[in-house]
């Protein structure tokens, strides 16, 4: 007995060993197993760094190459018949094409289907538009017309003589009106009763002075109002601020803030947005701040004669004579912080400028400069036809074009 007990104690101790052999081999093998899989592993991740980076570049190459790029000629990729009457004038109305003369006026899309249609008779129509929508009035007469792209919106009608107007995008219409002694300025809804005001206040030229300049928000809440006035022989200006929501029933006559000029005519007030403003003097820019009750954020002394002002709704351009430089002109632009981000140098008579969102276009009827936001020029052409409208699409190489019988889609090469 004594023998058999020896012998099971050393096969425990012979099958123990191996058994500790059995786990360090396992060991081992799991250890190998985890360094190939870890190895696995970042060689994965270097290859997917690898591609990432490669893809990086190779974006930062193709951007750097069409930031670069300069077009030189373009190609008519679609063409659409269309035809202008002699005597009528066309405009961008937020991509559509407005048309109008002293009969009445006409939207047409960029396909030449015509959306819409209004007659009137008027001596010499003038144009307000608010983004999507347009109002045309005429000087001492008592209809403005109100449209947007989508189709006809109504007709305001006043009972004293139209001196000036302006539009909101929803249609809501400021109008000057002048009563010999007192000049009063309504706000009409285009959809409302004929000749009854949603608001109304009076101007005289002992108090306030003249309206020269008026403008109203997007949302037709605000009205902005440029007033000229002579005192012994000394011109100055003020500018009002209107509040015609609930805020500026707390003021009276609905004004909550304004500001004066001493020696200066300011013609030009415009909303860039609900909230920011600005005004364009003989010798200063100035830019105001303030969805209820706008403040001034900039006042700039200009000491050179502004020879034009193009804007959009996030811009403000001014174009100076550059009589020392090399070119003709120089364009100043401003964003709606009042900050100067570009300035463009150019000799191109023009007739117009625009601001599209890949582009600052700078053109007349037969020539056109192209500029990214940097400042660059992309392209300097000169059209085969006459162009009386051209319409950006968002894209640097890409526009519509009008001219006197078609409407063209022209891609830069």
């Amino acid at each position: 007995m004594a023998e058999i007990k020896n012998f099971n104690r050393n096969q425990f101790l012979l099958k123990g060993k191996d058994n500790k052999k059995q786990k360090e081999t396992r060991e081992q093998e799991q250890k190998s197993m985890d360094r190939m899989l870890a190895r696995h592993r970042h060689v994965k991740v270097y290859t997917v760094l690898i591609i990432l980076a490669f893809l990086a570049v190779l974006a930062l190459v193709l951007y750097v190459n069409w930031k670069s790029k300069v077009y030189v000629d373009y190609e008519v990729v679609q063409q659409t018949e269309w035809t202008k009457s002699s005597d009528s004038r066309c405009m961008n109305l937020a991509g559509t094409l407005l048309t109008y003369s002293n009969d009445g006026m006409s939207c047409t899309n960029t396909k030449g289907k015509v959306i819409w249609n209004q007659t009137y008779e008027m001596q010499d129509p003038i144009i307000r538009t608010c983004k999507k929508t347009v109002a045309v009035g005429d000087y001492n007469g008592r209809n403005i017309y109100v449209s947007n792209t989508q189709g006809i919106l109504g007709t305001v009608e006043t009972t004293m003589p139209i001196r000036d107007f302006c539009v909101s995008e929803n249609g809501i219409v400021a109008v000057v009106l002048d009563d010999s002694t007192v000049t009063q300025i309504d706000l009409y809804s285009s959809t409302g009763e004929p000749g009854k005001p949603l608001a109304s206040f009076k101007t005289t030229m002992s108090q306030s002075g003249y309206p020269i300049a008026i403008d109203i928000s997007d949302d037709g809440t605000q009205v902005a109002v440029s007033y000229i006035k002579a005192d012994n022989g000394k011109v100055s200006s003020s500018i009002g601020f209107y509040n015609f929501s609930a805020v500026g029933q707390n003021y009276t006559d609905n004004l909550v803030s304004g500001y004066g000029y001493s020696d200066a005519v300011v013609p030009m007030i415009h909303y860039m947005e609900n909230d920011t403003v600005f005004a364009v003097a003989d010798n200063r820019l100035m830019f105001f701040k303030g969805r209820q009750k706008p403040e001034s954020i900039s006042d700039t002394l200009i000491s050179e004669e502004i020879q034009s002002v193009f804007y959009d709704e996030n811009h403000v351009g001014l174009v100076f004579f550059n009589p020392t430089g090399e070119t003709t002109y120089r364009l100043e632009i401003y964003d709606t912080n009042a900050k100067k981000t570009n300035e463009i140098a150019f000799s191109m008579e023009y007739t117009d400028i625009l601001f599209d969102s890949a582009s600052v276009i700078i053109r007349n009827n037969n020539e056109c400069l192209l500029y990214d936001w940097d400042s660059r020029l992309k392209f300097e052409g000169t059209f085969m036809d006459r162009m009386i409208c051209l319409l950006p699409m968002g894209n640097i190489s890409r526009y519509t074009i009008v001219t006197e019988n078609a409407i063209q889609i022209i891609e830069l090469q």
